[in-house]
């Protein structure tokens, strides 16, 4: 399974990747790959486009790139490509992302993010986990950074909890068996963790739609399980995909940890299963209907029989 946009890129345009791949994990030749660095390069070429690694490349972001790469799709499953080629080693390169920036920035996608990557290496960890927040706060629900906070934090003292939503997921208890609810209220009662908007809870806007994602894709919960929804969520937004995905991969990767989430994720380090994550990236893309919104109103579809939801979504294997 490949990501279905890149699986239509012209052999001019395969070619132009391959070698910008190569770019970004040498940093343009002066940092030779390592052997990890290699093998992961070609497996995550080949999973993600369903195509062999070229016999020949070269080490240098072709010109014209965004020429030949047009689509704004396929311009962002390259940069989650790419970015995924950042991480393949335990330590972020400043050089590596140099060349990550630049291309982001022809391609017109996520160059600000890279940017932020690049504050991390210079040791500006707050400052880029703040710009991350800020940007968050606003995709996922139109919150401004003091409100953003103010929603995590608040509840905790008993201030500003969703006690219509911790309703709504009690009485999924008496969901009809093999459905969605159903699996959501087991979610809940077999992990232990908290409803969305409840006092322990993190905030509905925030985690509600993750926890789906977790059930309908049939994700655990253990440091596997969270790649794998991690990919899957990339897969299915897209213009998202980067904004979700960095905060974890620096903290389950890199072992830098996101202030915010610390205590619900605690930092690791060299975790990333390459293969299982392109994947499931590549699973969340081909998935079709509502569940690629981050604000769905899932709750329409809580008494269908899950397998009926997952077939009607195209959620895969």
């Amino acid at each position: 399974m490949a990501f279905h946009d890149l699986e239509a890129l012209s052999p001019a345009a395969v070619a132009a990747l391959a070698d910008t791949c190569e770019a970004v994990v040498s940093a343009e030749g002066p940092e030779p790959a390592t052997e990890r660095e290699r093998w992961h390069q070609q497996q995550l070429f080949t999973l993600l486009l369903g195509q062999s690694w070229p016999e020949q490349v070269t080490a240098t972001v072709p010109v014209g790139l965004s020429g030949l790469i047009t689509a704004r799709r396929q311009r962002q499953e390259v940069m989650q490509l790419l970015t995924l080629l950042a991480f393949l080693e335990p330590r972020l390169d400043q050089a590596k992302l140099q060349v990550l920036e630049r291309v982001a920035t022809e391609l017109q996608v996520d160059a600000e993010l890279m940017a932020d990557l690049e504050e991390v290496c210079r040791g500006h960890v707050l400052r880029a986990f703040g710009d991350f927040y800020r940007r968050t706060f606003r995709a996922m629900n139109d919150d401004g950074l003091v409100q953003g906070f103010a929603r995590f934090i608040l509840p905790a003292l008993g201030v500003g909890i969703d006690h219509a939503r911790v309703q709504q997921y009690e009485a999924l208890a008496s969901a009809p068996a093999g459905s969605f609810g159903a699996a959501l209220h087991a979610y809940y009662a077999t992990t232990g963790l908290p409803y969305p908007g409840s006092r322990k809870g993190l905030p509905y806007p925030y985690l509600a739609i993750h926890d789906v994602h977790h059930v309908i894709g049939g994700y655990d919960i253990d440091v596997i399980g969270e790649q794998r929804v991690l990919a899957f969520t990339m897969g299915l937004v897209p213009e998202q995909a980067l904004l979700i995905a960095l905060p974890a991969l620096l903290q389950f990767q890199m072992g830098i940890a996101d202030p915010l989430a610390a205590s619900v994720a605690p930092k690791l380090k060299d975790q990333l299963d390459v293969d299982v994550f392109a994947r499931e990236l590549a699973r969340g893309a081909a998935t079709t209907g509502p569940i690629r919104d981050l604000h769905w109103d899932f709750w329409s579809w809580i008494e269908r029989p899950l397998e009926s939801v997952r077939r009607e979504l195209n959620v895969l294997g």
